[in-house]
């Protein structure tokens, strides 16, 4: 069962929290973008800094929001430049981005839960099952942080949690990464295990940002050994939902189908 959280103070980044209150204490939302904008490109900054905004509105923000809600405790770096951040939430949960750097660009491998329910026998997170969702404030908050190690040009939703059970949160942080930060759709990768009504509703929300298909294996029965949740999206439509994806007009093609090789398992020649 998804944790329900109430944060106190609010993620400055959070692409509902900020227009809500906006509108509640009669600001104009314009003002929304503004902030953002700001806070991105100034991630040691204060609301007191923020120009072309009231005075007044200062004040509040600093009140009820904070700039950065989770904190890096951990900043572990390998022999070939990956970096990997533990951040800690403000409800003392922890999630996990990564920095993967290669030659001419830096990607960032952002989380999107804490703990995931899809259950895939291989992945470490799954032991965890689902525990809360992350808002889109959390979400840009990793990468605010990614960005004062290394300017990051790709995000990949490839970290903690199914990004597409979160999916409003998700959407969210993805325009927001074109908006406010400045990323191009195409460098954006969501992964999923293929939660199939939601793919189809991101082919019309984010028909740009590129998909990523963790298939694991050829069959539904083999696959459901592994991805345990996958009984409920059968191969076959999950297919036919990935087929109307790509013929979609403005649809970027996937960038990749995942395949977690399991020994004794999904590694054979199989027979047709």
């Amino acid at each position: 069962m998804v944790k329900k959280r109430s944060l106190s103070p609010l993620p400055a980044f959070d692409q509902h929290a900020l227009p809500n209150f906006l509108q509640t204490h009669g600001f104009k939302e314009l003002h929304a973008l503004t902030v953002w904008r700001y806070l991105a490109t100034h991630p040691d900054a204060s609301f007191a800094d923020i120009p072309d905004i009231p005075k007044t509105l200062r004040a509040l923000l600093a009140e009820h929001f904070a700039h950065f809600t989770t904190s890096v405790t951990t900043e572990q770096r390998s022999a070939d430049g990956t970096v990997k951040l533990l951040l800690r939430l403000q409800d003392g949960h922890e999630i996990e981005a990564v920095i993967m750097r290669h030659k001419g660009r830096n990607t960032l491998c952002v989380s999107s839960q804490v703990g995931c329910q899809m259950g895939c026998t291989f992945c470490a997170t799954g032991t965890l099952g689902i525990i809360a969702d992350l808002c889109s404030g959390e979400i840009l908050e990793q990468l605010a942080h990614a960005n004062r190690v290394a300017p990051i040009r790709n995000v990949v939703f490839m970290g903690m949690g199914e990004p597409l059970n979160n999916y409003d949160a998700v959407l969210a942080a993805i325009r927001a990464m074109t908006k406010v930060f400045g990323l191009a759709p195409k460098y954006i990768t969501l992964s999923t295990v293929g939660v199939i009504h939601r793919i189809r509703q991101l082919s019309h929300d984010a028909p740009l940002v590129r998909l990523a298909l963790s298939l694991h294996a050829p069959t539904q029965e083999m696959r459901s050994q592994i991805v345990p949740t996958s009984t409920a999206y059968p191969l076959d439509k999950l297919m036919a939902a990935i087929d109307d994806h790509l013929a979609m007009k403005y649809v970027v093609l996937p960038r990749c189908f995942g395949y977690t090789v399991v020994p004794d398992m999904n590694c054979a020649v199989l027979v047709v």
